[in-house]
Formats: structure tokens, C-alpha cells, sequence
């Protein structure tokens, strides 16, 4: 039961985030209608519970089946995560205090 709910707050938390879903809700619903927006959410959930489900399938088969699978799986995850962190803070462009540089130029819709 702990995995289940473990997944569904994951899977909320990924399909409320800003991105491209977002992008296609909003567009659909601007120039569509608000029932269009409905309709491509729908859409989107079920698409997303779809791949939920191939993917708990393909990973109870793997813990089932192959336990040392499994632990090179998380190693190689926990691996994936460390490299991810490293490129975050590798690429991050230096910033100095005395930045002189003024935000008046921008315009009203430069903060959207």
C-alpha cells in the first residue's frame, strides 16, 4: 500500500508541474474553449496513468524476477541522479555582487 501511495504522489507531483502538458492545455483552452481544455486533460491523465501502469508492470516483473537487477537498477538511478546534480551546479553561469546592470529596460510582459 506504501508503494501505491508512494506512486500516485509522485505522478501528481510530476503532472502538475509547468511544461509541455501545460503548454498544450492552455493553448487548447484559449483557442478552443474551456470544454476543449477539459477534454485535453483527460486526455493527458489517462495517457500518463497509462505509462504508470507499463512501468509498475516492467518494475514488479523485474523485482519478481531478478533481485540483483534490481539493486544494479537503483545503483545506476542513484548514479543518473549524481551525474543530473553535478551538470546543475557544473553549469550554473558565476555572478558577481556589484552587478551593476538595471531591469528598467525590460518590458511589462518580460517578467511572464
Amino acid at each position: 500500500m506504501q508503494e501505491l501511495l508512494s506512486v500516485t504522489l509522485i505522478t501528481i507531483l510530476a503532472v502538475i508541474s509547468p511544461g509541455a502538458d501545460f503548454a498544450l492545455v492552455t493553448r487548447n483552452s484559449f483557442t478552443h474553449g474551456r470544454t476543449m481544455g477539459l477534454w485535453t486533460t483527460l486526455g493527458i491523465g489517462v495517457g500518463v496513468q497509462i505509462h504508470v501502469f507499463y512501468t509498475m508492470v516492467g518494475v514488479g516483473i523485474v523485482i519478481a524476477t531478478q533481485p540483483a537487477m534490481l539493486s544494479a537498477l537503483k545503483i545506476v538511478g542513484a548514479v543518473y541522479l549524481i551525474y543530473i546534480g553535478y551538470q546543475t551546479f557544473r553549469g550554473m553561469p558565476a555572478t558577481s555582487i556589484n552587478d551593476t546592470q538595471s531591469s528598467s529596460h525590460l518590458s511589462p510582459c518580460s517578467s511572464l
